[in-house]
């Protein structure tokens, strides 16, 4: 028994043999956890509401009710739209445009990276497919069948009572039936109404045109094929709108940025002026005013740059994630209170908002996988340590941060308060993540809904409007040639055919039934001849009006053109005499100023005098007085004394007798006298 059991074959996997293992384990998982992970996140790819004609309706499916949309609005992979009497949509999914007819129901089964899938209950759509790889992707299904289009062009799809009819402007389509009959083709040029009484039946005919189809033409001619920077991929929605609303520049820290140039209002900021709707697939998702706001609140990042606001695409794209909003969000529940009362109750939360700075990460609320975060967020952010961990740069700048102050208040700046200006402590409480649905809904205005099974109001006709006709009016499709974009000069014969299509085989015991021929036409195939007449001259003056409209928009727009710049130069102007002023006013001080430095200066020198006039008389005073000097008499000579002079003597005269000797001897009266005696 022993040796049995020690003979039985032992199992052995050495190291090489168990990486074999684990790796083919590794394969066989990784399709069904990338499924797995395919569903836990939501949808990359959106669409944006251009524009809206009336009331539009968007299905809720929280709440089951029908919410109207607003421009710049976002929609999304099972979204239901629905149009009232006198309403369109036009919407935009990267570069392919949609547009919806009044009375039109469309669902947006598909929109992700794979396939567009609208789904057309009743009404019409159209659509404008700008590339190859739009058009290989793109199906339009109705209950007879799915339409494809081939390659890009301008088609147009209407669901009617008893069947499809599929217009081709521009491109070719093919048409497949629901119940597996062979496809029918058709080309530029025409249309094919497609239905099935007991059999496939085709018939196929000239486009004929009506106040929708010249709605489309005009609004594909108007949008054209606008160029989209460089630095973004034209498959990121919205990107169409930032050349004409903005210029480009480069900056050094950020690379390309985007400068919108028609922001008019002093405190503008992102994501302010504008709301927040719910979004069963992202949470809360921001709906701009602007009409460029959609792809710089849902793609990039917000930086102030050079004094003003900025945004940065970020690195080039083919197709980018798209975002709900890329901010962080700040405050919540208030501070709780010392003084507490019973009965009353607490005050509602307080929320605002900063928008992100490039290479700052932004988490999603919603569910995700941690593949998606790579993928909305710039792969070298998250590997940066510092760029993840360091504070978001605008959540305590009050002219970034956006707040609701109040239930049903507006969107308002941050306050401050204090002489500093900083913002209360309350507000700038980061939170993780975004608010809950009935957080932030109890601050938010409510918005208008309607019941589920509420049927489009049907409004009171009245005159149409000078740029498109309306079906509900009981408008006659009327021949024309009305040619989209490429369009060939000749279309196919106007004569209308039956093409039978092969049938798919009944069940025994059905009665078989043959569908109805059109009616013969003679002539040149225009029955209501007195009606085209009108419908051309209605036509003719809805162009005038339309130009006069123009006309007269282009007018205002100058006349604005002016005032703003009346407006620019009173500023400047005022500003230049405030300069002036400002110039003369430090000319006035400089010259108070030097005067009394000059006044200064003299003090400090009469100072000086004075105080060295009191030290030399200090000096003086303290000096000792010097003795007087005795005068020593120095006996002068005596004066001279005038010697008198000796008188001549008169010649004795001769009568009478002489003194001295006759002979000449001197007697002794005249000897002379010894000279020290005289000078004696």
């Amino acid at each position: 028994m022993a040796s049995t059991a020690a003979s039985a074959p032992k199992l052995v996997l050495n190291r090489r043999a168990w990486r074999v293992l684990a790796l083919t384990l590794l394969v066989a998982l990784a399709p069904g956890a990338k499924a797995q992970d395919g569903d836990r996140d939501p949808p990359t790819r959106a669409a944006r509401v251009v524009d809206v004609i009336g009331d539009a309706w968007l299905f809720d499916h929280d709440t089951r009710e029908w919410v109207r949309i607003t421009r710049n609005q976002t929609v999304a992979e099972g979204d239901r739209l629905r149009t009232d009497d006198r309403a369109r949509v036009s919407l935009r999914a990267g570069s392919t445009t949609i547009w919806l007819d009044e009375r039109s129901d469309l669902e947006l089964s598909q929109l992700d990276e794979d396939r567009t899938l609208l789904q057309l209950d009743r009404g019409d759509v159209a659509v404008r497919l700008r590339t190859a790889e739009n058009a290989a992707e793109t199906r339009l299904r109705t209950r007879e069948g799915t339409a494809q289009p081939e390659r890009e062009g301008l088609y147009r799809v209407e669901q009617l009572d008893r069947g499809t009819k599929v217009y081709v402007w521009q491109g070719r389509m093919r048409f497949d039936w629901a119940r597996g009959a062979m496809p029918v083709s058709m080309g530029t040029g025409e249309q094919v109404e497609l239905w099935w009484p007991d059999s496939p039946r085709a018939e196929r005919g000239p486009l004929y045109s009506d106040g929708f189809g010249d709605w489309v033409l005009a609004e594909s001619r108007e949008e054209g094929d606008r160029p989209v920077a460089r630095y973004v991929s034209p498959e990121m929605t919205g990107a169409e709108d930032l050349d004409r609303y903005g210029r480009w520049e480069t900056a050094p820290d950020y690379g390309p940025v985007w400068i919108p140039t028609t922001v008019v209002v002093a405190d503008w900021a992102p994501y302010r002026y504008g709301r927040w709707v719910w979004s069963r697939h992202w949470g809360w998702t921001w709906v701009d005013d602007a009409p460029w706001g959609f792809a710089p609140f849902h793609y990039g990042r917000w930086v102030s740059w050079g004094g003003r606001w900025c945004w940065s695409p970020g690195p080039y794209v083919h197709r980018p994630v798209y975002a709900p909003a890329l901010v962080g969000w700040v405050g919540g529940g208030t501070a709780v209170s010392v003084n507490i009362t019973i009965g009353n109750r607490p005050p509602p939360p307080r929320f605002g908002w900063y928008p992100l700075a490039p290479r700052e990460v932004y988490v999603p609320a919603y569910r995700h996988t941690p593949r998606y975060v790579s993928r909305i967020n710039d792969p070298r952010d998250l590997r940066d340590p510092v760029t993840v961990q360091r504070p978001h740069r605008y959540r305590e700048v009050p002219a970034a941060v956006s707040v609701l102050p109040a239930p049903g208040a507006g969107i308002q700046p941050l306050p401050v308060r204090g002489p500093d200006r900083k913002p209360d402590p309350g507000w700038v409480r980061p939170l993780p993540v975004a608010p809950g649905r009935g957080d932030l809904a109890a601050v938010l205005p409510a918005l208008p809904t309607r019941a589920v099974d509420a049927e489009p109001q049907r409004r009171v006709p009245r005159t149409p409007d000078g740029n498109m006709g309306w079906r509900s009016e009981g408008q006659v499709p009327v021949r024309r040639d009305a040619r989209g974009p490429e369009m060939p000069a000749q279309l196919p014969p106007a004569v209308a055919n039956t093409v039978p299509m092969p049938a798919v085989q009944q069940p025994s015991g059905l009665p078989m039934r043959t569908g109805q021929e059109p009616a013969p036409r003679t002539g040149d195939n225009m029955p209501w001849r007195a009606q085209q007449q009108r419908d051309l001259q209605q036509r003719d003056q809805q162009q005038r009006d339309m130009q006069q409209q123009r006309e007269a928009q282009q007018q205002r727009e100058l006349q604005q053109r002016r005032d703003m710049e009346q407006q620019r130069e009173q500023q400047q102007q005022r500003e230049m005499q405030q300069q002036r002023e400002m110039q003369q006013q430090r000319e006035m001080q400089q010259r108070r100023e030097m005067e009394q430095q000059r006044d200064v200066q003299l003090q400090r020198e009469m100072q000086q005098r004075r105080e060295e006039q009191q030290r030399r008389e200090e000096v003086q005073r303290r000096a000792p007085q010097p003795e007087p000097q005795r005068q020593i008499e120095v006996p002068r000579a005596p004066a001279m004394q005038p010697q008198p002079q000796v008188q001549p003597r008169a010649q004795p005269r001769d009568e009478g007798p002489q003194r001295g000797r006759q002979d000449g001897v001197p007697t002794r009266g005249d000897r002379p006298r010894d000279p020290k005696q005289q000078e004696r």
